[in-house]
């Protein structure tokens, strides 16, 4: 492995996200981000979300009360402090986009937080977005249109066709 490519990209081909793999990738994911510059802040934005777009101040006058979200502050107008939460944010999610391959990412790529992204991608990653009929709709149309990827060792081949079954004998 070149090691130089790690100072560009925290990933490599076989680090990506792939159905199957989520509780691994998780946990790479995870160790990669603790030994970062701001790692815990990443973290805490992609765990917690509570990194939300400043808005502006907005006094209310007495017995009035409105239902409405503020608007968003302009950027010119954020503290150093909400630039540098928004900035973490924006980069906790860019690491995560890295680590997602293409099926994957064009899934969730509507997520604008770190947290909303990687919610969204537990959600997919562990069929919770799925009534049971659903599921078993899914994984069988996983298992009837399985084939192997182009440059795929057959072992991974194999390892995957494993999953899919297992998948299937879940579903009963």
């Amino acid at each position: 492995r070149d090691e130089s490519r790690r100072s560009y990209c925290w990933f490599y081909h076989e680090d990506l996200l792939y159905r199957g793999e989520y509780s691994q990738w998780v946990e790479r994911f995870m160790n990669y981000f603790v030994e970062q510059t701001d790692g815990e802040a990443m973290i805490n934005s992609i765990k917690n979300g509570d990194q939300p777009l400043p808005r502006v101040t907005q006094l209310s006058i007495a017995g009035t009360s409105s239902t409405e979200q503020p608007p968003l502050k302009d950027k010119s107008m954020w503290s150093d402090q909400e630039k540098r939460v928004q900035k973490i944010d924006r980069l906790a999610r860019s690491l995560l986009i890295q680590g997602l391959s293409n099926d994957i990412y064009s899934l969730i790529d509507s997520n604008k937080t770190a947290k909303d992204l990687w919610d969204t991608l537990a959600r997919h990653m562990l069929g919770y977005e799925y009534g049971d009929q659903d599921r078993k709709v899914a994984v069988l149309y996983e298992y009837e249109t399985f084939k192997a990827t182009e440059g795929e060792m057959l072992l991974d081949t194999y390892i995957r066709y494993l999953q899919v079954i297992n998948d299937l004998k879940k579903c009963g």
